[in-house]
């Protein structure tokens, strides 16, 4: 019962948003490490919704390590396609959404949930953006992610030449696709050699 005083009450304090954030990545990794058991085991089809596991691991690990309000933004956008794409093919309109519309709409209201708290966390300590670092920072990480992702499309094309295939599966158009956002979002993670030079807030009371 205090656990969810605690997380569902008032945020006040720098430290009770800090509970929240830490609960909330703790609880990404719950449902991913969930579905990844359902999928696996019981359905048989992890291979189809691995892409969407490896998303919340992720998003677990830059909600849990750094304060990013980009990362919760972008938390917010993948939890209403999730929903949206659920909510279509829970009612026959479209194909190869999941299907339980209640976890998708808790995962968006947890979402949403974690960017108002993230954002509430940055004001009560005080941090401002050092807005020129922040653009470098994110140029760089978009600029890594992009040189990425397109090395993977290209050893993708050399390696089909070099073993005579013609066309390629779906399963490397989605590894190709999501390598994109998954490299940008690690990138943005403290610890990285271009982050510790470049720091994005004003307070030293976060890593930034």
């Amino acid at each position: 019962m205090n656990f969810l005083k605690r997380f569902f009450g008032k945020i006040e304090s720098p430290e009770e948003a800090e509970f929240f954030l830490n609960s909330a990545s703790y609880i990404l990794f719950l449902i991913g490490f969930l579905q990844s058991i359902l999928f696996a085991f019981l359905l048989g089809s992890f291979r189809n919704f691995y892409m969407d596991v490896l998303l919340l691991f992720i998003f677990g690990i830059v909600i849990r390590f750094s304060r990013s309000r980009v990362s919760v933004i972008l938390l917010c956008i993948y939890s209403l396609i999730i929903l949206v794409g659920t909510t279509l093919t829970w009612f026959g309109i479209a194909a190869g959404g999941g299907n339980n519309i209640f976890l998708a709409f808790a995962l968006l209201l947890l979402s949403i949930r974690a960017a108002y708290v993230s954002f509430q966390f940055h004001n009560l300590i005080g941090t401002k953006l050092i807005w020129k670092n922040f653009w470098i920072r994110h140029l760089i990480a978009l600029g890594f992610a992009f040189v990425f992702s397109f090395s993977l499309f290209v050893s993708f094309i050399l390696i089909s030449k070099l073993l005579g295939i013609t066309e390629m599966s779906s399963l490397y158009g989605e590894i190709i696709f999501e390598s994109l956002p998954i490299s940008y979002i690690l990138l943005l993670l403290p610890g990285l050699p271009w982050v510790k030079e470049r720091r994005m807030y004003t307070g030293s009371k976060i890593i930034s």
